[in-house]
């Protein structure tokens, strides 16, 4: 055998060798660019995943504080009308503080604790820059059985509500009721 038929002879052997460290290089090579484009894709998406984040967490604050405006337990009055300023701001705010004594002296007539529950609720305007954003809500009021005929009761409710962000938390700017049509009624506002 020559030389040169045994240089190509160790070249077919070497081949072989190289073909698996080339798929490799290959298939980290993809992965390694699979990795960067998605990277890269979310970094794009971060203000849209902020804002988003923002609008989730002020339904949920919507949800709780709407379900709490709606819910009174005679039992614990003033801790129930407590908790309704705290998650209130502005006029609203005003405007619950100054009800307040004719609110507890209803409240303390009451037998039954009442329950609100949102069935819906929608975010209608939203600027997350200002801080400020309106939703729609619909409500179902369940008051507890009580006396000898043992019947629970059910109001239905639609509001629509301002909310404002006030030191980094939702806060309830406005509760207007909404009737049957739709829009809000004349006059009502705080």
């Amino acid at each position: 055998m020559t030389r040169a038929a045994a240089a190509r002879r160790a070249a077919v052997r070497a081949v072989p060798l190289i073909r698996p460290a080339g798929y490799v290089l290959v298939a980290v090579a993809t992965v390694f660019l699979c990795t960067s484009l998605w990277s890269l894709f979310q970094a794009g998406r971060g203000a849209d995943n902020e804002y988003a984040a923002e609008r989730d967490d002020l339904t949920r604050t919507a949800v709780q504080h709407i379900t709490q405006l709606n819910s009174i337990d005679p039992k614990r009055v003033d801790l129930d009308l407590a908790h309704r300023l705290r998650i209130a701001t502005g006029p609203f705010h005003d405007a619950l503080e100054a009800e307040m004594p004719a609110a507890r002296q209803k409240f303390a007539k009451q037998t039954a604790p009442s329950h609100g529950k949102i069935t819906a609720l929608a975010v209608t305007d939203f600027d997350r820059s200002a801080g400020k954003a309106t939703v729609i809500a619909s409500v179902r009021i369940f008051t507890e059985a009580t006396g000898d005929d043992g019947r629970r009761t059910e109001q239905r409710k639609r509001y629509e509500v301002g909310m404002q962000r006030v030191g980094g938390a939702w806060k309830v700017s406005e509760l207007n009721p909404l009737p049957p049509g739709g829009k809000p009624a004349e006059g009502s506002g705080s």
